[in-house]
């Protein structure tokens, strides 16, 4: 029996899957001219926009919010050979003349301007980074749920308490808020910790306009009454608002903390000159470290995934380490999460040399450490997007390390979720058609499934003027019906193929005479995505190919996120 129809049916359940839907309404061309503000195109939200720069041109669009939101305006390259096309993007009110945020490069070459905004009427600018820069280019609105805001900052003077300043209190978890009216301002926020923790914090796009464009982010522990000591040293961004890589250097006890935010100053080259000043909001995120209960290592050996023992996160585990030996814990994930691990020294005999890993149930790690914690113990931070099981490894940091061990592990719900495209090589995963080429699926240059756009998709070197589909699933191991995967086409007429995804969802294309098709998948704006991992491969149909009369694309994995950098 020839199991391609079954293969090829369409089978869209209720499901997230039902939720990302081809539009080709989402993915509109470019209306020249709109080159003023004046000549502005309309966008919505959840276009993208097919666009072209020429050397010293300027490309202005217009849209309404109807209430406010989290905006983000992304731009992307082409599939081009040059498909890294510099941009900027600058949002300004309805008229064009007052600039309320912009952004140089969050993605490489590429933009992401985002902000929070009220409801109203805004108009947007796309230049190149040059005035020679040219080429096409994609540009996404995308409208998310505004932040909820939980602090605002008190009254001024709000810096340091050692010049006279009162810091906002605020509850680490939450969102705070504010505005450096001068590069010489200070905001302080404190904080207070039960437990031995980790804490993140990270300046992304809940702040208001005009936004701060260039920020410094520092840590600092009230060491003793009245003394504040910073904890490592200030993270400043350098073409952005955004402060995405802030970490202390260790990890911190009970006890009394504040973040300063501070201006990044002013720099730049026209038209990309960073003022320093502006409003911010912070996100912030503990990583409780209680160890409310202990757990043993499990039975020597217990060196794999098959013999590791038990860890959730919020307890702490504890154990021996004999030279080269191994300890594994398994623990799940639900949702996207960011987890902290921490080793420390044991009873009766401390080791003092230790390494920890997050690895993944293939094996691959995640994150490791090797310092941070007390003597040289292991710290390793890592966010998990995709629900599973995973594992803890902890193992002596030098060949001859042993001793007994404390494991600390906590986890919370993480502050953002890189939207992410991965695709697997055609050269490997592939099957040729009878044109000679592999089929193979690509996104434009920077283009990500980020929650709230249009993400697109091309399918290339695909026969001429023929018949294709797309797979969607949530595998790329085992299909639904429980079939592992890669799925070996041959003994069904087509030597060399593979069904690499579970096709839970299967989308019909139409191939153009150049061996093309495009697809504009619609990524809701629901929170609740966040982390969705999505596999797709695709299948043209080409008769004279095989007997069973198809070619098979490489597959690709999705990570829908809310940041798209």
């Amino acid at each position: 029996m020839n199991p391609m129809p079954r293969l090829l049916r369409p089978v869209l359940a209720l499901s997230p899957l039902a939720l990302c839907l081809p539009a080709t309404a989402q993915r509109i061309p470019e209306i020249e001219p709109n080159d003023s503000a004046a000549q502005a195109q309309a966008i919505a939200a959840g276009h993208h926009v097919a666009a072209n720069l020429l050397a010293g041109e300027q490309d202005w669009f217009q849209f309404t919010l109807a209430a406010p939101a989290e905006l983000h305006l992304q731009t992307s390259g082409n599939f081009a050979v040059n498909p890294s096309v510099d941009t900027g993007v600058f949002l300004f009110d309805a008229s064009g003349t007052t600039l309320l945020a912009f952004n140089d490069q969050a993605r490489g070459n590429h933009s992401d301007c985002g902000v929070n905004l009220p409801a109203g009427s805004y108009t947007v600018k796309v230049i190149g980074k040059l005035a020679t820069t040219a080429g096409d280019y994609g540009l996404d609105l995308i409208v998310l749920p505004p932040a909820t805001i939980a602090t605002n900052e008190g009254a001024e003077p709000n810096h340091s308490p050692m010049s006279g300043g009162i810091p906002t209190p605020m509850t680490i978890g939450g969102i705070a808020a504010g505005d450096l009216a001068t590069t010489g301002d200070v905001d302080w926020f404190t904080f207070t910790l039960a437990h031995r923790a980790v804490v993140q914090a990270q300046i992304l796009d809940d702040g208001g306009t005009p936004q701060l464009d260039r920020s410094q982010l520092a840590l600092f522990h009230e060491s003793s009454p009245g003394v504040w000591t910073m904890l490592g040293t200030a993270t400043t961004s350098n073409t952005t608002h955004r402060v995405t890589t802030f970490q202390h250097a260790q990890t911190i006890g009970p006890g009394t903390y504040a973040f300063q935010v501070a201006s990044g100053g002013a720099t730049g080259t026209a038209p990309f000159i960073y003022t320093g000043v502006g409003r911010y909001a912070l996100r912030t995120l503990l990583l409780d470290l209680p160890g409310a209960n202990t757990w043993p290592e499990a039975a020597e050996p217990n060196d794999s995934a098959a013999t590791a023992g038990t860890l959730p996160p919020g307890d702490h585990a504890i154990g021996n380490l004999t030279p080269q030996d191994v300890d594994w814990y398994q623990f799940f994930v639900t949702q996207p999460t960011t987890f902290a691990l921490l080793s420390d020294g044991g009873t009766p005999n401390p080791i003092t040399d230790t390494t920890v890993r997050i690895v993944d149930a293939a094996g691959t790690i995640l994150g490791s450490g090797t310092s941070g914690g007390a003597a040289s113990h292991g710290r390793a931070i890592v966010t998990i997007a995709v629900p599973g099981t995973y594992y803890v490894e902890v193992r002596g940091g030098t060949i001859s390390a042993q001793g007994d061990y404390v494991l600390w592990f906590g986890g919370g719900t993480a502050l953002s979720i890189p939207s992410t495209f991965s695709q697997q090589p055609p050269s490997t995963n592939a099957c040729p058609g009878s044109n000679g080429l592999r089929p193979a699926l690509q996104n434009p240059s920077g283009e990500v499934p980020m929650l709230g756009s249009t993400f697109v998709l091309r399918l290339q070197n695909a026969l001429p003027n023929s018949l294709a589909a797309t797979f969607f699933g949530y595998s790329n191991t085992l299909t639904s019906a429980g079939a592992a995967l890669p799925f070996d086409l041959g003994a069904a007429g087509a030597p060399g193929c593979f069904l690499r995804v579970d096709p839970l969802a299967t989308l019909g294309l139409a191939i153009d005479a150049g061996g093309l098709a495009h697809m504009a998948l619609v990524l809701p704006a629901a929170p609740a995505l966040r982390g969705l991992t999505l596999y797709l491969q695709g299948v043209v149909v080409d008769p004279a190919n095989n007997a069973l009369g198809i070619a098979m694309t490489n597959d690709v994995r999705l990570v829908l996120g809310d940041r798209g950098f």
